[in-house]
């Protein structure tokens, strides 16, 4: 009989998430109550290393936290670092002066305020990434993020 019985129907305007959907999140910074701030959903895995002119540092695992105007990667605890904001982070070009084996075009070069960073994550869905929270920004009449920088 379970397998008989009608099931909801699907495929409904309303049941499809929307790229640009943001949630809030009560207890979030800038909502009542502290937080993490809206977000589109749970952070995204990702590891981020310095670059400095002795070269790239170690690894470091933290995720990616999306929200209107803000694409801010937070180390994981335990992991000593602070947050970076990259939402309007420069996407710098390729640095070795040819193509990149694959696991390298996995990488994203960036620069942003507190310097500069390899982000270990497609470049296109970075690019995406940076567009949607400054899409959802500007929804809201929010400023994109401001790398600070020429």
């Amino acid at each position: 009989m379970g397998l008989l019985r009608r099931q909801p129907k699907q495929d409904q305007a309303s049941d499809w998430i929307q790229p640009g959907q943001m949630i809030n999140q009560p207890g979030a910074p800038g909502s009542p109550g502290g937080g993490p701030g809206p977000t589109a959903g749970p952070p995204v895995p990702a590891r981020l290393r310095p670059v400095t002119a002795a070269g790239p540092g170690d690894w470091l695992s933290g995720a990616l936290r999306l929200g209107p105007g803000s694409l801010m990667w937070a180390p994981d605890s335990g992991v000593s670092a602070s947050p970076v904001e990259l939402a309007a982070a420069t996407t710098l070009p390729d640095q070795g002066g040819g193509g990149r084996s694959r696991k390298q075009a996995m990488l994203v070069d960036l620069q942003t305020p507190a310097g500069q960073f390899q982000l270990d994550m497609d470049p296109v869905l970075f690019e995406m990434s940076q567009e949607l929270v400054a899409e959802e920004a500007a929804k809201r009449g929010g400023p994109a993020a401001d790398p600070g920088f020429g």
